[in-house]
């Protein structure tokens, strides 16, 4: 195991692998607040590589721990951001699964029979329905949960999408009849629950990385989303990289709400992002196109 090291062990380590401390009462504070490790992944890219493509401990010159710091104060910024549009898209998909699929049965959630049968056949609803007993019983659950329960033996399914995370409601999403898919996609002007249910996978590991503190500005994706081919200026941007899910978010909050300013303040703070002086990251590391400001769909 590496030794425990106080702060200043920390700033003289990082002194010693060639970073510039020009702010030290600031650097201090930032590592007791945010911890090195956590700070760590920012600074990452700011190694050297060695001749074998591996990377040094060494940083390349002209490397700031300030800059560094103002790189993780961008992305908790970004965090933010998201989570402010994934509630809204989250809240109306729990809203529009509900009403759909609720026509056909107030418990339409645990009637595998009204499902998709290819989910119920391969054990897919077995284990999410798992899943969805333990929302019911874990410890610090709402109290309407038991009130409905004591009422009605089951939470009706208005209810029960209430105490689902995005991840267990992409996967209901999922599992529901193509018809009530394809009625809840349209809505949105996706041409089908196809692309939907990638979406709604793609947004649940952005939120639950903006969640949980987790680096987001150049992460990688890996539940991939694919777009239309009529989604033309989406279209040219990364499905690996986070930009693209912003575009996502933007076009679901057009349909959802066509007033919101959501949309300037991740321009504004796009266009704000700390640009290092030694050119070592850069906005399109996390995926941002020349000129996306100028696409349709970040206008209005």
């Amino acid at each position: 195991m590496k030794d425990w090291k106080s702060i200043d062990d920390q700033l003289a380590l990082l002194k010693s692998r060639g970073m510039a401390i020009s702010e030290p009462v600031r650097a201090k504070k930032a590592l007791e607040r945010f911890g090195y490790y956590r700070l760590s992944g920012y600074w990452y890219p700011f190694k050297q590589a060695n001749d074998d493509g591996t990377i040094s401990d060494q940083f390349i010159a002209d490397t700031h721990m300030s800059e560094a710091v103002d790189l993780y104060v961008f992305d908790k910024k970004l965090r933010l951001l998201a989570l402010d549009a994934l509630e809204r898209i989250e809240l109306a998909l729990q809203v529009d699964v509900a009403y759909h699929f609720g026509r056909r049965d107030a418990c339409a959630h645990l009637r595998p029979d009204l499902l998709n049968q290819r989910f119920v056949k391969d054990g897919s609803y077995k284990k999410w329905e798992k899943r969805y007993r333990g929302f019911e019983t874990r410890r610090g659950r709402p109290k309407f949960i038991d009130h409905n329960k004591k009422a009605y033996g089951e939470l009706p399914i208005w209810v029960a999408v209430q105490i689902l995370d995005f991840g267990a409601l992409s996967h209901l999403f999922e599992m529901l009849p193509m018809n009530i898919q394809m009625k809840i996609a349209g809505k949105y002007g996706i041409p089908n629950g196809k692309f939907l249910i990638q979406w709604m996978r793609s947004f649940s590991q952005v939120r639950n990385a903006s969640a949980h503190h987790e680096r987001l500005w150049n992460s990688h994706i890996k539940d991939r989303a694919g777009v239309p081919p009529q989604f033309i200026e989406i279209a040219q941007t990364s499905d690996a990289e986070i930009f693209r899910y912003f575009c996502l978010m933007r076009f679901f909050l057009k349909q959802l709400c066509p007033q919101s300013q959501w949309h300037i303040r991740l321009r504004d703070h796009l266009h704000s992002f700390p640009t290092p002086s030694n050119g070592a990251v850069s906005l399109q590391d996390m995926g941002v196109l020349d000129g996306w400001e100028d696409w349709k769909l970040w206008k209005g």
